[in-house]
């Protein structure tokens, strides 16, 4: 069989500072800053506990549950990298395991993100690696050939381009386009400082909630039409 192998080019990766300073917002803040870009709820740590996760994307698309291609990935990858895998939500092979975990560690990617399926998850909470999967199952990858390297595909249900920021915590991983970082951060800022401030006020009793009702919510509930007025 003839391989067939596509590679794209790869953006400069962004700042450690940025990295830095988005590994302090949750993965729900800036999906209130967007709305969009979430990938399917399915696709998540695939142990309790794995470390947050913040890079660049580089991008792999391969048939289901087939290998080779990502094996070629890792010959690409920069420190800070996030490998995010388009395995056309196959979850009848595993495509990732914890040999190729230590290796993409040692390599300084930062995690994996996968639209399919992982095995090895013993090996990898273990390494404390962060793998995001839509689940495990023992049985191997084919080694057929075929793929693309740094080209947009779909992951999750969301579009991601090379360079695009992953961010990925216990609850779901999601995409900021790297063509709109600068406009999106600035959300996340001012989503981040009232989450905080939130977070900061006194929890009590009925006059510190009534307090918070009237300064949040109270408006908003009054201007609320009947719910026999919504379609």
């Amino acid at each position: 069989m003839t391989s067939s192998f596509t590679f794209g080019e790869l953006p400069p990766p962004p700042s450690q500072a940025l990295i830095d300073e988005l590994l302090t917002y949750e993965v729900a803040w800036i999906s209130d800053s967007m709305q969009l870009n979430l990938m399917d709820r399915q696709i998540r740590p695939i142990y309790p506990n794995a470390p947050r996760i913040v890079g660049p994307a580089v991008t792999v698309t391969v048939p289901p549950g087939d290998f080779v291609m990502i094996s070629a990935a890792l010959t690409k990858v920069r420190k800070g990298d996030v490998l995010v895998i388009d395995g056309r939500g196959d979850t009848s092979r595993a495509v990732w395991g914890d040999y190729y975990s230590t290796w993409a560690r040692g390599l300084g990617v930062t995690g994996v993100v996968i639209d399919g399926a992982s095995r090895d998850a013993t090996g990898i909470e273990e390494l404390g690696y962060p793998v995001f999967a839509r689940t495990t199952t023992p049985r191997g990858p084919t080694l057929n050939g075929h793929g693309e390297l740094n080209v947009p595909v779909s992951c999750g249900g969301v579009c991601v381009l090379p360079g695009d920021i992953i961010v990925g915590d216990r609850e779901g991983v999601i995409v900021i386009p790297l063509r709109h970082l600068d406009k999106i951060l600035k959300r996340v800022r001012a989503v981040a400082e009232r989450e905080r401030t939130h977070n900061g006020v006194t929890i009590g009793g009925r006059k510190e909630y009534d307090a918070f009702f009237e300064k949040s919510f109270a408006k908003r509930v009054a201007a609320a039409p009947p719910l026999s007025d919504v379609e």
